[in-house]
């Protein structure tokens, strides 16, 4: 229940005044010494709690000084129940003797001092008042926690979102401007090949800008992706790229998209610059009742450029960013080196 609206808190302070009145409302000798005798602690309670959400939570509480925010919430409600004795000493039973003439017997006695302050009223006001005059505060600062975390949690998920939104829009440009820079140096050599190049684009940016919103798709969908760009890019190497995919994962297995692209875009952008031979690519996908695997190893470019390490590094430092959001702590990723070659293993736990 949410008690921010004032029919919220309306319906709340209904729902207290009725538990005050407990099951025997019968024994009020009046409907209104009923509504005072119970208005009366209802109203307490409020005051308490008001002073307790408002003052002591923000000002004590919030800042560390528990022991502090304890004890002024202790005196707090001892003044609550110190001035529940007084009108009812000076007031109700007054108003209202037939009510109280079993206690006035056993107390009336007393002078208004001892009825406040004596050992008996200090066990009485522990032990049965403090309980009562706190548990409405208690239920309303729980309700107000708990709308708290939601709120952090709202936010902190409107964050993730957005880092993985900035994330991709660095990967996603990225992508299309290298494949329409293959695309143009196929039409500029008027190649039988760019309409094929062109499909296959289309279908890639269909997919990246239309079918992988969702924060998680189907392996089968990326599958497809990888096979495009595969295509486009021997289109674009020819004899200089030589591609092997093999995969025997289960297609209906959910990974979140374009991470699997990200690394095979790497490897062909690293792999074939400044390759004077040609430049080879092995790529192994597998998945198991818990986890899907990406292996791709690259051989090293004859020449290797500083700057497009560099660049590369750029690439995996950007992925990792989108897998720590994707996948907090069950994801490995691991790069080996060696004298002719890059060997990159992503492992997914499955959704």
């Amino acid at each position: 229940m949410k008690f921010n609206s004032l029919s919220g808190h309306a319906l709340f302070w209904s729902l207290v005044f009725l538990l005050n009145t407990g099951p025997h409302w019968e024994l009020y000798s009046s409907i209104r010494e009923h509504i005072e005798s119970v208005g009366l602690i209802t109203l307490l309670q409020a005051l308490v709690a008001l002073i307790t959400i408002k003052y002591l939570v923000p000002t004590l509480l919030s800042k560390g000084q528990t022991l502090l925010f304890i004890l002024s919430l202790l005196a707090l409600l001892l003044l609550a129940s110190e001035i529940n004795i007084l009108v009812r000493v000076l007031y109700l039973e007054k108003s209202y003797s037939g009510s109280y003439t079993q206690f006035l017997g056993s107390f009336g006695h007393m002078p208004l001092l001892d009825r406040m302050f004596s050992l008996w009223t200090m066990k009485y006001i522990f032990f049965t008042k403090l309980p009562l005059y706190i548990f409405p505060t208690a239920v309303l600062m729980a309700n107000n926690f708990h709308q708290q975390q939601q709120h952090v949690l709202k936010l902190s998920e409107q964050k993730r979102s957005a880092e993985l939104d900035a994330l991709k829009s660095q990967l996603n440009p990225h992508f299309i401007f290298n494949t329409l820079n293959n695309i143009y140096s196929l039409a500029l050599k008027k190649s039988d090949l760019t309409p094929t190049a062109i499909e296959k684009l289309s279908g890639i940016l269909d997919y990246v800008l239309y079918r992988c919103n969702d924060e998680y798709v189907q392996l089968g969908n990326e599958i497809e992706l990888i096979e495009s760009y595969i295509a486009l890019e021997k289109i674009r190497y020819g004899k200089r790229l030589d591609v092997s995919f093999n995969s025997n994962a289960d297609e209906s297995k959910k990974i979140a998209p374009l991470l699997l692209l990200t690394l095979l875009e790497n490897a062909c952008k690293h792999s074939t610059v400044e390759e004077l031979n040609t430049a080879k690519i092995n790529i192994d996908l597998s998945s198991s009742a818990k986890e899907v695997i990406f292996k791709l190893v690259n051989s090293k470019p004859t020449q290797l450029n500083v700057s497009n390490r560099e660049t590369e590094q750029i690439g995996l430092s950007n992925l990792k960013k989108q897998l720590d959001l994707l996948y907090p702590e069950t994801y490995q990723l691991e790069v080996e080196e060696t004298a002719d070659s890059y060997s990159t293993t992503l492992t997914l736990a499955v959704i």
